[in-house]
């Protein structure tokens, strides 16, 4: 259970996880300045950012691609009100509102995402800030989900050892090895894809890989 200062948010309610749920809602400069701006001129200058063709060069074939910047953690980046939002935020606050910051479930406060549905239904991605699907904008896209929604929903953990196969289709049991990361985490690790044998789409990602003695 996490500990919320409650004073500091207002209380609402929200869809969170496929249901009403109570949340709690933060100020936001970007989302008063997004009501509050010139006519179109947010939306409009958004909208100059994203490739919105039904053929996205990149992610599922229907995602709304953000082109403009990037968060280290690889979410599009909007400047609005003097502060920095995640581009696939704006759309969402105008339909629904400034997303929550938290939801109240079985275990009290617990953090909320706004997960990308694309990613999610997407087996062969491996999530992370190289995750394709995090540059989609589109609001068909995304869903809020409670923290341990969204770690299930990202392909981590449990759901990763599971798999008998890489993205490019090697099999670990052939191909693969464990190592320890500099962070002392154990991951496991395909050496034919390290040798350039990785499926066209995934040529050129998680480039620097190193492997722990």
């Amino acid at each position: 259970m996490q500990e919320v200062d409650l004073t500091r948010y207002t209380p609402a309610e929200a869809v969170v996880d496929g249901r009403i749920s109570a949340v709690l809602i933060p100020e936001r400069a970007w989302y008063d300045a997004l009501l509050s701006g010139t006519g179109d001129e947010p939306l409009d200058r958004w909208n100059s950012k994203v490739h919105q063709d039904l053929e996205s060069p990149t992610a599922s074939t229907d995602c709304w691609t953000w082109t403009a910047s990037l968060s280290e953690d690889g979410y599009g980046s909007f400047k609005l009100g003097g502060q920095k939002a995640r581009a696939h935020h704006i759309l969402w606050a105008l339909e629904h509102g400034s997303p929550p910051a938290y939801v109240f479930g079985p275990k009290g406060w617990e953090r909320v995402h706004l997960g990308h549905l694309c990613h999610d239904r997407d087996e062969t991605c491996q999530g992370g800030p190289s995750c394709l699907h995090r540059r989609c904008v589109s609001p068909e896209h995304l869903a809020l989900q409670s923290a341990s929604q969204n770690a299930r929903a990202g392909h981590g953990g449990a759901h990763q050892r599971r798999k008998t196969h890489c993205p490019s289709s090697h099999a670990y049991a052939e191909f693969g090895f464990s190592y320890t990361d500099p962070h002392g985490t154990t991951r496991r690790y395909c050496r034919a894809c390290q040798h350039g044998l990785r499926a066209a789409q995934f040529v050129g990602s998680r480039k620097g890989l190193e492997v722990a003695a």
